[in-house]
Order: structure tokens, then C-alpha cells, then sequence
């Protein structure tokens, strides 16, 4: 009998052990999920690293359906991106478009989303500002000299999105 509770109490704390190592893989996994905000002040890729063809938060999947360059609509960017999305998750699939921007500094992109928010409360968001409007549906921020803008008909996708966004 003491055998056997000597036995059972190894077996527990290797499973403990081995639950404590899965935690702590999966908090660094999720810790380079998003880049410091020096990352993006000012942003020196291309637009289309940051667009993965697949993003997640949790259970609901993004993937990515078209991008095209809108560099005309966004005065002052050095590149500009419109992207569509599609949300998945629970068997429901909803489209997500949006917009992200590169400028050359953040504070001119932070200067674009104020010019955004004339009429709305914009609120301090690590590496800039956030903007979401009184429906819910679209959500915008700043990180950095990025400007993102998210649309959806519903909203909940929008701020998914800015979720499982890495920028």
C-alpha cells in the first residue's frame, strides 16, 4: 500500500510538472504574438509581413482573402494596404475589411486618427491611441507609425481582429 501512494504521488507531480512546462510554452508563444512598440516607431518592413494569411486569437482562425495597395487614400503614408479577412470560428464564418498604413512617424500617424476621431473619444492604447465607433463595427488604432483600421458588420470580429493582429 505505501508503495502504491509513493507511486501515485510521482505520477501526479510528473503530470503537474508537465502541465506547468505546457503553460509556460504557451505564454511565450503568445508573449512574441505582438511586437514592442519600438518595433513599429517607425516601421521598417513591408506592410505585407504584417498581413499573415493566418492569425489567430484563441479559437477564432483569420485568413487572409485579397490585399491591394491604397497607398493613394491614406496622404502622407509611405504604403498603404487594404486587406479582407474572414473570421472563423464555431462554424460561422464573417468578413473583415480594413486598412493598414505606414507613416513615416507615429506621430503623424497618430495625427491621422485624431483627424478620424473629430466627433469620438480616442483612448491611449500601448504604442498609440484606439478608436471604436459607437456601434462597435469599426475599430481603429495606432501602434508606432502604423495605422490600422478594422470594419465588419458586427462587433465583435472588429475587435477580434485587433486581438489577434500582431502589430
Amino acid at each position: 500500500m505505501k508503495n502504491q501512494t509513493g507511486s501515485s504521488l510521482r505520477v501526479s507531480l510528473q503530470s503537474v510538472g508537465i502541465v506547468l512546462v505546457m503553460f509556460f510554452v504557451a505564454a511565450f508563444a503568445c508573449r512574441d504574438a505582438k511586437k514592442s512598440t519600438t518595433a513599429f516607431n517607425p516601421y521598417k518592413g513591408a506592410l505585407t509581413e504584417l498581413l499573415k494569411t493566418e492569425m489567430s486569437t484563441g479559437l477564432i482562425k483569420f485568413k487572409l482573402v485579397a490585399t491591394r495597395d491604397v497607398a493613394a487614400s491614406y496622404a502622407g503614408a509611405t504604403e498603404a494596404k487594404a486587406f479582407t479577412y474572414t473570421q472563423e470560428g464555431a462554424g460561422v464564418s464573417i468578413k473583415v475589411d480594413g486598412a493598414l498604413a505606414n507613416y513615416p512617424s507615429a506621430a503623424q500617424a497618430n495625427a491621422q486618427i485624431a483627424e478620424m476621431a473629430k466627433n469620438q473619444t480616442l483612448t491611449k492604447k500601448s504604442g498609440g491611441q484606439r478608436l471604436v465607433s459607437p456601434n462597435g463595427n469599426t475599430v481603429a488604432w495606432t501602434n508606432g507609425s502604423l495605422l490600422c483600421i478594422v470594419t465588419s458588420g458586427f462587433a465583435k470580429p472588429a475587435s477580434n481582429f485587433e486581438t489577434a493582429a500582431p502589430f
